[in-house]
């Protein structure tokens, strides 16, 4: 299995799944409760789209990375979240619509703001100078394919399903989808096994540092605006965990630079400590607080 067919073909076609199966998650009354708090909705997309990149500048500005690697990073910062935060929302018992909100939201503008956000990024690397450029409105079409219709196109077809053959068919979907987009992301690490930055690397510490900077932000400003505590975990997680699928395809499809994609690619492993180590944590601190509860009763 060539790198080439992995990253070209495979790759589009299952985060396109994987996204419309988040669309089959979806319902018109998950926005209606979550639009009921819209400043939890302005905070969440606030921090994605304003406050991530411009942590993950400042990294770039910290660390001397390569600027291939520090485009990757770039890049990184700014693809939305996926059905992965959601994942880890749920799990740490954040609140689930905001999480999905704040996703769908995300998804509807990334394919906008990226190729324009990317293009000024590549220019201030000084590597649009060497002809390497995202067309705008070539990208836009290409994200649209892969990330927004498929959501539309999972909603559309909730509504058309029996609700008894979503109760059955829906986990299997998810699951599929789950265990296709894993086993994409391990066969492309597989290739590039050899041209990937060691565990001991300055890529390593920029993906790791942008992961738990990004969720110490969102959860650090949630809480000093007083958030419920699900919407503090949902916004934590919304704003630390981005959707290294979507920047893969970027890297690999739209600019056709493997060097790119390599930091994403290490990303979409190595996120997985930080966001654990604090899933733990949390369900740790749910566990120890009913213990007290239930000792006072």
């Amino acid at each position: 299995m060539s790198a080439a067919w992995l990253s070209q073909v495979a790759l589009p076609w299952v985060l396109a799944s994987v996204m419309m199966a988040m669309g089959l998650s979806l319902t018109g009354a998950d926005f209606a409760r979550t639009w009921g708090h819209p400043r939890r909705v302005l905070l969440g997309t606030g921090l994605q789209m304003l406050a991530l990149p411009l942590l993950a500048w400042a990294l770039v500005l910290l660390l001397p990375l390569p600027p291939l690697a520090a485009a990757g990073l770039l890049l990184v910062a700014l693809v939305p979240g996926g059905a992965t935060s959601n994942m880890f929302s749920y799990l740490v018992q954040g609140d689930l619509a905001l999480s999905v909100t704040l996703t769908a939201i995300a998804a509807v503008l990334a394919p906008f703001t990226l190729p324009l956000v990317m293009g000024w990024n590549l220019a201030l690397l000084g590597l649009a100078t060497g002809g390497l450029s995202l067309p705008y409105w070539h990208t836009v079409g290409q994200l649209l394919l892969v990330t927004l219709l498929p959501v539309l196109a999972g909603m559309l077809l909730r509504q058309a399903l029996p609700a008894r053959w979503l109760e059955v068919m829906l986990p299997g979907v998810k699951g599929f989808t789950g265990v296709a987009m894993i086993s994409v992301v391990v066969a492309l690490f597989a290739s590039h096994a050899e041209r990937l930055p060691s565990l001991l690397s300055l890529e390593t510490l920029a993906v790791l540092l942008l992961c738990l900077f990004s969720m110490l932000l969102g959860h650090g400003v949630a809480r000093r605006l007083h958030l419920p505590h699900d919407s503090v975990r949902a916004i934590t997680v919304e704003v630390g965990v981005q959707n290294a699928g979507v920047a893969m395809m970027v890297a690999f499809v739209l600019l056709q630079q493997p060097a790119i994609g390599l930091v994403p690619l290490l990303y979409g492993l190595l996120m997985n400590v930080p966001v654990f180590l604090w899933m733990f944590a949390c369900l740790w601190r749910d566990r120890h607080l009913t213990s007290a509860v239930a000792e006072r009763r």
